[in-house]
């Protein structure tokens, strides 16, 4: 299992901060109104620093960015020589792991317009990219061998303003469907496919229509569970799927 606590991510500035995570909404917005600078530690040890550009969803204060990173910096979850999609990527922190682990290459990739100064990191490679688009949509068919997903964890019927940091904390159902299919298609046979989930207690039944679309493209006998948070409300899992071959 995953030790999601032994990454830690400090926010330079986080003193200043009005809200915490308890007042969820408030806080994110209140996060990303403006760049903001993070460090991320690896077992009390300094890995990278990156500026979360405003708008952008800042992983600081979450859990499954924390979870992701060490599966990846840890060696659980083996990138070495890979082909990497970081989907929904925000920051890019998952993807700069990846990096850090010998990737092949690594495809940052988000909605949001903001994600380009991603390619001015130190860590970033002249075969690592960065696309602003919907989804999998430009990408060639069985192209990557590992996708890494996090969905948004809070669910809304609304339409989401792709330019706010909601992009990063709420979605629309249609959300999760879509990218299964997209990662299923670019997805390379037995590649291996990372997403983080939040089952909600009173909408369990929409979990079991993700499996039952997940059965579409993916070995459903290779489901792993890589890490889990539970609350009263409900329980975020890490899993891990593969692709059939």
């Amino acid at each position: 299992m995953i030790k999601q606590e032994d990454v830690v991510i400090i926010l330079k500035d986080g003193d200043s901060l009005k809200y915490n995570r308890k007042d969820y909404l408030n806080f994110h917005q209140e996060l990303s109104s403006k760049d903001r600078e993070i460090t991320i530690l690896y077992q009390n040890e300094p890995v990278f620093d990156v500026v979360v550009p405003k708008g952008v969803f800042n992983p600081y204060g979450g859990i499954a960015a924390q979870a992701f990173m060490s599966g990846v910096l840890s060696g659980i979850v083996d990138v070495q020589g890979k082909q990497v999609l970081d989907l929904g990527c925000g920051a890019g922190v998952i993807g700069f792991c990846c990096i850090l682990k010998q990737s092949q290459k690594v495809l940052f990739s988000d909605l949001h317009p903001n994600i380009g100064e991603i390619k001015n990191h130190p860590l970033m490679r002249s075969q690592d990219q960065v696309k602003v688009q919907d989804l999998c949509a430009g990408e060639a068919e069985e192209t990557y061998d590992t996708i890494f997903m996090p969905f948004p964890s809070r669910s809304i019927e609304r339409p989401i303003d792709p330019e706010s940091y909601e992009m990063g904390i709420l979605r629309n159902d249609d959300l999760v469907f879509r990218a299964i299919s997209d990662v299923g298609k670019v997805l390379a046979p037995s590649g291996e496919f990372i997403l983080f989930y939040r089952v909600f207690n009173d909408q369990f039944p929409l979990y079991l229509e993700v499996t039952s679309h997940l059965a579409k493209y993916f070995d459903l006998s290779t489901l792993k569970l890589l890490w889990y948070v539970g609350e009263a409300s409900g329980h975020g899992l890490l899993l891990s799927v593969k692709k059939s071959a």
